[in-house]
């Protein structure tokens, strides 16, 4: 009984000492710690946004909808039967297409130029 008490202590004792944290945070070489240490190419482009100008024209007036692929909405905009209605439209950098709605009537749009038209 005392045998193993005494080995159930060892045990323990050596599991409790050997366990230690280590308290040094290594550093990668090389990764810079301010913003100002970064080596970024003089023309790197920063936005995250693109701009584009979107021209709408429908025969009939109604409300025009900008969506990405999600189906999730950028902008709305009421058409005027016949007649153009321009809009300038901010969207992520990465998007490269996105869903255009009037009543029933869906289209795909890439966004190609900055300058964009449909008409329904």
């Amino acid at each position: 009984m005392k045998t193993r008490i005494l080995l159930l202590m060892t045990i323990l004792m050596v599991a409790l000492v050997s366990c230690r944290k280590d308290r040094e945070i290594p550093q990668e070489p090389g990764v810079p710690k301010v913003m100002e240490d970064l080596k970024v190419p003089e023309n790197f482009n920063w936005k995250t946004t693109k701009d584009y100008s979107l021209t709408l024209t429908s025969p009939v007036a109604g409300i025009a909808e900008v969506t990405n692929t999600s189906g999730i909405a950028y902008q709305k905009a009421y058409l005027t039967a016949g007649q153009p209605y321009t809009m300038k439209l901010t969207l992520p950098a990465y998007e490269k297409a996105v869903k255009l709605r009037l009543g029933n009537a869906t289209a795909d749009l890439e966004l190609k130029a900055e300058i964009l038209e449909y008409q329904f």
